[in-house]
């Protein structure tokens, strides 16, 4: 389709959203590709009265092809942007409230402006924030990306030196803080001379006596934006376009730095739309889901997995401020929780399921009809529970299934390649999930293990809806190795590895092989599934001629009767 096409389809579009006092949301598209089709459109239609839910559903269907467009021309749609399909839904639930996909994507303009206004639109300048594990960060994370920035989320809880190294070696341009944290970042803004924008959940309540958006602001270039007057609000509509998403990074997260000072992990927005179409595949997320987040923000495991992924697909995101046991069982079991509260996904690490097992131990343990119930409703209501970010014990996926009757997905990854392998969704003959596994590589994904002494590799492929991820029940899954298992090095190749460690071109090159990243991990493949044995460096141990795993020693004494941690 001609681009000239394209925009009279944005055209019509801007028609069919009409209605009283109402214009289009994407009027911005019509200009941009009117304008790269050398048709400048001076004179949008007039709006059209007109059936209410019948223009949502026609404008849902027109937004969502010119996003499979996109998608199509390998370019890269981002969360926020999706938000737009999403309208009125619900998007996140935390302390202070419910917001719909419009809400933060309104509140994320209005932020967005304020950024450009300090950094320029599309510079990609880092942009450090801390934020509470609420609505706030996400706008905070999305308004870096809507105005073309790098977002770099910061832990609250770190050391101030610790928070200090992250904005120096980041070279942060600006800060970003709510007001409960107005006391650590202000420090850090005077002393590293950054300046300071103080976010907060106001931005969410803007309507028509909010903030009135400056024409002269230097965020407004004629050639990527457009003012639009929506009901009574003065409204800024335009995004970058699909090519600078599909070149650009997004963001960055620090390792943990256990050799050495933490490193930048620079990802794309490639990156992270990989991951997301894997993860969707693979576990099936879709916007009729609504996923429990308790998680720390600045990792993959909080960031990506529990709030971009669902949130970009149109699921519900219920934030805790922080992880609590009673909290957590209250959500799963829906106690006093209204129909908006309800969940059916959790994702957590081990420690949090030994603290959960513990409450319910106290709580539940002695009551078997509770036990009953409890157990009933997690197997009913709750269709998913992941494990990640540290070695799940076999003591707690057994003792979790024997709780709630589910069988805890653990997964594999890493802030370079993001999630690279999972046990399957799909529980059948040819399928399981087992204590201590990883599971098979996801859709888009190469695993490879190496062994370097027999000089014996394997290279383990994800597919969608093929073999290990195919939907169909029983499906047949090939047997690479007819049934022999190999130990070695993992390294991991597809499109969710990361680009590269931020201003560490050396150390970039080092962790790459002939386009494989050295994930510094042992893993042996055997009867169908991968299984982590620990870091190279420090958990594999060389005793009587044989190699040991000390995270497999860790396990046995995890389940001796007289081990209590």
């Amino acid at each position: 389709m001609t681009k000239l096409l394209r925009a009279k389809r944005c055209l019509e579009v801007l028609a069919a959203f009409g209605g009283a006092g109402r214009t289009a949301p994407i009027t911005q598209y019509a200009r941009a590709l009117s304008t790269q089709a050398g048709k400048i459109i001076q004179n949008p239609p007039q709006s059209i009265p007109v059936d209410p839910e019948l223009v949502h559903a026609d404008l849902h269907r027109r937004l969502a092809g010119f996003f499979e467009e996109e998608v199509q021309k390998n370019l890269v749609v981002p969360p926020f942007k999706r938000a737009l399909l999403h309208g009125q839904k619900s998007a996140v639930r935390d302390q202070t409230g419910d917001y719909s996909f419009i809400q933060l994507y309104e509140a994320v303009k209005r932020l967005a402006i304020q950024i450009s206004n300090c950094c320029g639109s599309a510079s990609q300048s880092r942009v450090a924030f801390i934020c509470p594990n609420d609505a706030t960060y996400v706008i905070s994370q999305w308004a870096c990306w809507f105005s073309g920035q790098i977002a770099v989320p910061l832990n609250p809880k770190y050391p101030q030196n610790v928070l200090e190294y992250y904005i120096k070696d980041s070279d942060a341009s600006l800060l970003i803080a709510t007001p409960e944290f107005q006391s650590i970042a202000q420090p850090l803004a005077t002393k590293l001379d950054k300046k300071l924008l103080l976010v907060h959940h106001d931005l969410l309540q803007a309507g028509s006596n909010g903030t009135q958006l400056d024409e002269e602001s230097s965020y407004l270039d004629p050639k990527r934006e457009n003012l639009l007057q929506l009901n009574d609000t003065l409204v800024v509509e335009g995004c970058l376009n699909g090519e600078f998403y599909r070149d650009a990074n997004a963001l960055i997260l620090y390792t943990s730095g256990t050799t050495g000072n933490p490193k930048g992990v620079v990802l794309s927005y490639a990156n992270l739309d990989a991951q997301f179409n894997a993860l969707a595949q693979a576990w099936k997320v879709t916007n009729v889901d609504s996923v429990l987040h308790a998680l720390p923000l600045n990792h993959v495991h909080g960031t990506i997995n529990a709030l971009n992924l669902p949130l970009s697909l149109g699921a519900k995101c219920v934030m805790l401020p922080k992880f609590d046991s009673s909290m957590v069982w209250s959500y799963l079991l829906n106690v006093n929780m209204t129909t908006k509260e309800r969940v059916n996904m959790f994702m957590g690490v081990p420690t949090m399921y030994s603290l959960l097992i513990k409450e319910y131990d106290n709580v539940f343990g002695k009551n078997a009809r509770m036990c009953d119930y409890v157990k009933t409703h997690c197997k009913n209501k709750i269709r998913l529970m992941i494990s990640g970010s540290a070695p799940l014990p076999g003591t707690v996926f057994k003792r979790w299934h024997e709780i709630s009757g589910h069988n805890l997905l653990e997964r594999y990854g890493m802030t370079e390649i993001g999630m690279a392998i999972s046990n399957p969704l799909i529980q059948d003959g040819t399928r399981s999930r087992k204590q201590g596994c990883v599971g098979m590589p996801l859709p888009g994904v190469d695993a490879k293990i190496v062994d370097k002494e027999s000089n014996k590799e394997l290279i383990l492929q994800g597919a969608a809806n093929e073999g290990y991820w195919n939907e169909a029940p029983d499906a047949c899954v090939p047997d690479p190795t007819n049934g022999q298992s190999l130990t070695g090095h993992l390294y991991i190749r597809g499109r969710s590895v990361f680009r590269e460690y931020w201003q560490k071109p050396e150390e970039t090159k080092s962790e790459f092989e002939e386009g494989w990243f050295k994930t510094g991990d042992a893993a042996e493949y055997s009867n169908g599934t991968v299984k982590l044995l620990g870091r190279t460096s420090v958990d594999i141990i060389k005793c009587g001629g044989f190699k040991l795993s000390a995270l497999e020693i860790e396990t046995v004494l995890h389940e001796h009767p007289d081990t209590t941690d």
